[in-house]
């Protein structure tokens, strides 16, 4: 299917689910089409078997904003397509999936309609409690990040304290020389650099040259995602799709049947990845699967259902 076949697909499939009377949940994307589709059948077997799911692309759906009512939903896919819903004029609800808290609160702002999310990464305390079984390097953890997120250096801060650590914070520009000096600035006082979700931080590449910066130097990244694992940081903890799709559709379903928007969380269900040879090259002793479900609640990756 060429580019203006599928162009037309998106539109007669918005305009047929504009014509319906029912409410629609529009999944606005820039994702590959087998990703969203595959994302969209997900999904579908969580709602209502009465909710109509309808994928279409970013570009697309700018073009029919007039056509949205009252009770649809916009499902947005990444903080980009999240930012895009907030400045559409309608009175439906917009939810956010794959982004950060950071980012949707940098966004949340610009929101002016009933809004909610499912976060991706894992909660602070979380990375933190796992952080201080493991980590003994009193030294500040650093915190790079772009002005795409929204950072509360205070709340931060008192949380590290809780569990003996202190952060180190520093705002960079998106370029990569910029955040390969920022790198090394910040391990002037750290050995250990803490990530948050920021996709304008880490695109491009700059997440991988960064870990191989810090490969270079023996340094270590606790990573935001599975993938950070894969390329060289520490441990992640973090959701699968399958329990963010679970927190979005009961989102889905509440305000589809009572008009309650349920707060934006993180799901329930996390689990944490380690990178086995970096554990083993910087001597980090990880704790037994029973003892990461029984303490912390979380999976660990090669365990989890």
């Amino acid at each position: 299917m060429n580019g203006n076949v599928k162009r037309i697909f998106f539109i007669v499939l918005f305009l047929l689910g504009s014509m319906n009377a029912s409410a629609v949940t529009y999944v606005i994307h820039d994702i590959d089409e087998s990703s969203v589709r595959s994302l969209t059948f997900l999904l579908s077997k969580l709602v209502p078997s009465n909710t109509l799911l309808t994928p279409i692309r970013h570009d697309v759906f700018e073009q029919y904003e007039s056509s949205l009512k009252a009770d649809d939903i916009v499902v947005t896919i990444g903080v980009d397509r999240f930012r895009q819903a907030c400045g559409f004029d309608f009175d439906g609800a917009v939810m956010a999936l794959f982004i950060g808290r950071e980012e949707y609160r940098h966004v949340l702002p610009d929101c002016p309609m009933p809004t909610t999310g499912v976060f991706s990464g894992a909660p602070l305390a979380k990375n933190l409690a796992l952080l201080e079984t493991i980590w003994l390097d009193q030294k500040p953890l650093a915190l790079l990040y772009s002005d795409n997120v929204l950072i509360d250096e205070n709340e931060m801060t008192a949380l590290a304290a809780e569990y003996g650590f202190e952060f180190q914070f520093l705002q960079t520009q998106t370029d990569r020389l910029s955040v390969l000096r920022s790198v090394n600035i910040v391990l002037e006082r750290s050995g250990l650099i803490f990530s948050v979700v920021d996709t304008e931080l880490y695109k491009n590449g700059n997440a991988q040259a960064m870990l191989k910066q810090l490969f270079n130097q023996q340094q270590l990244m606790i990573g935001p995602a599975f993938s950070f694992v894969r390329a060289g940081s520490l441990f992640a903890v973090y959701s699968d799709t399958q329990a963010k799709l679970e927190a979005l559709a009961e989102r889905i379903r509440r305000w589809q049947t009572e008009k309650h928007m349920l707060d934006a969380i993180y799901p329930e269900k996390l689990r944490v990845s380690f990178n086995p040879s970096l554990i083993k090259a910087h001597g980090v002793v990880p704790p037994s699967a029973s003892f990461l479900n029984d303490r912390y609640g979380l999976c660990a990756e090669t365990l989890c259902d």
